[in-house]
């Protein structure tokens, strides 16, 4: 936690930092890019306006010298366009612009002075027939005196308006160079912040995540529960290996309660013991194309009335039964082990399920207690699943597009009454899942005295992910603790449940 806070804080500031960079850089680059955008044309009409000037200069000569009327028009003409241009120049430089305003006032005075000093009075003249009088006149030291102010303050407000967008061009370009430069520190300290990130994650919290997985897997098997839990890690992982301690230490008493229990079970009533035995499923079943699991849990003593198996059969399907007896303790398991060998037998000799369902009814005829049963055949060559349900509650079949339908029942429950079941029989797909389980499961109440019913289970199956649903081991643990929790009688009557999956 505290490195997430720290990662977190760290990535919020150079974030923050990044935007703040990015923001300056476009006020700047923006500023910089309409300075360079609008003085461009000025650098030009202040090179038009030395220009002008010098022609306006050089056409009043030519007036005075060859007293040709073309030339005076060509002054008029060229100190005309200086005055515009220095009007266009006035109006696109402001005051933000430094001084240029400035040297834009002392240009138009400086060109006024000239005009006033040397152009004017020299017209005068040559209109008034005083041709050498006006040579003389443009050429005294006042008259060269405000030629030169003019000329010099018109280039220095060329140069001045072309050194100031340049300097606008210096600046974006210094900023980039600074943006850049800030940005690939910003990159190298994310990256040293990710690598402290993980180096950090590896060393607090995934390293000792796995030493405690390794923990508690040593801890859920034989002798391994003995090993005491270590405390590694931050704090909040230490408090879990304390937790997980104390479950440890529960289970291994538990364990060792159970192991003197059922010892003294074999020694003091070996009958019972055998029973418990003979109705066991195997340990392991070795289905190809399936994967096959189940338990079962006995609401009084070690032996319940319940009982579930897994056969293959000779033509290579699969048989899957899940019985329940009524009643329960030993004369429940008596009728339990009785219908149990029946239906093995008749299933492992390739017989029609709803005449193994026959032949364990016909073992009744004598009996107080009667079965419900579900065979399931599973035939994972032609994906297809059939079922002889007696009585019992219907399994689930869930498809790998969590579709769900019932294995409703196909005859009577199995008692002395006898009577007529028959098979039926549907798909089953790779990815689909068929769930059956006793009575022990569904009739379980909660707080409020509601039963859990199919359904119930039907949309707990769905719920969970496909992984788990592929997995029956996973899938059985989930259901027995979802439903478990919401038990408030848990242990009313046997719960047997067994699960089947079509492989990919």
């Amino acid at each position: 936690m505290r490195t997430l806070i720290a990662s977190g804080v760290a990535l919020v500031a150079l974030v923050l930092m990044g935007i703040v960079l990015l923001i300056q850089y476009g006020l700047s680059a923006g500023t910089n890019a309409v300075i360079q955008d609008a003085l461009s044309p000025v650098v030009d009409k202040s090179a038009a306006l030395t220009l002008a000037q010098a022609n306006a200069s050089g056409a009043l000569a030519d007036y005075i010298m060859l007293d040709r009327p073309a030339s005076l028009d060509d002054y008029r003409q060229t100190i005309g366009m200086a005055t515009t241009l220095l009007d266009e120049i006035d109006k696109a430089v402001t005051d933000d612009y430094g001084n240029l305003q400035e040297l834009v006032d002392t240009a138009r005075a400086t060109q006024r002075a000239w005009v006033k000093t040397d152009a004017d009075p020299v017209i005068a003249l040559m209109e008034a027939g005083r041709r050498p009088r006006a040579m003389k006149e443009t050429n005294t030291p006042e008259a060269w005196a405000s030629y030169d102010a003019m000329t010099a303050a018109s280039t220095a407000l060329h140069v001045s308006i072309n050194d100031f967008r340049d300097e606008a061009a210096s600046a974006a370009a210094v900023f980039t160079r600074i943006l850049g430069v800030s940005l690939l520190i910003v990159g190298v300290i994310v990256l040293a912040g990710l690598i402290a990130f993980y180096s950090g994650l590896q060393a607090w919290v995934l390293r000792p995540l796995r030493a405690l997985r390794g923990d508690l897997r040593r801890a859920a098997q034989e002798p391994g529960h003995t090993s005491p839990i270590r405390l590694v890690g931050p704090p909040e992982l230490k408090a879990v290996g304390v937790d997980a301690e104390l479950l440890r230490r529960g289970l291994v008493k538990e364990i060792d309660e159970a192991r003197a229990a059922k010892e003294g079970l074999v020694q003091d009533a070996p009958l019972v013991a055998a029973m418990q035995a003979e109705l066991a499923a195997d340990a392991v079943i070795e289905a190809p194309g399936l994967e096959i699991a189940g338990t079962s849990q006995s609401a009084e003593g070690v032996v319940a009335g319940d009982w579930w198996d897994a056969i293959r059969r000779p033509d290579g399907t699969f048989a899957v039964v899940i019985a329940d007896v009524s009643g329960h303790g030993p004369e429940a398991s008596v009728t339990a082990v009785r219908a149990r060998s029946i239906i093995r037998a008749g299933l492992r000799a390739g017989l029609d399920p709803a005449t193994v369902v026959s032949m364990a009814a016909d073992s009744c005829a004598d009996d107080t207690h009667f079965v419900t049963g579900i065979v399931l055949v599973l035939d994972p060559t032609a994906n297809r699943i059939s079922w002889c349900n007696a009585g019992h509650h219907p399994a689930i079949i869930v498809t790998g597009n969590k579709e769900a339908s019932l294995c409703e029942p196909t005859g009577p429950l199995i008692s002395s009454l006898g009577g007529e079941w028959s098979v039926r029989s549907t798909d089953f797909e790779p990815g689909d899942v068929v769930v059956a389980f006793t009575d022990g499961l569904v009739e379980s109440r909660n707080a409020d005295g509601d039963e859990l019913e199919s359904s119930k289970v039907s949309q707990f199956i769905r719920g969970m992910d496909q992984p788990v649903r592929e997995n029956p081991d996973e899938l059985i643990t989930r259901l027995l603790a979802q439903v478990r929790h919401r038990a408030a009688d848990w242990r009313r009557d046997d719960v047997t449940l067994v699960a089947a999956a079509r492989r990919h």
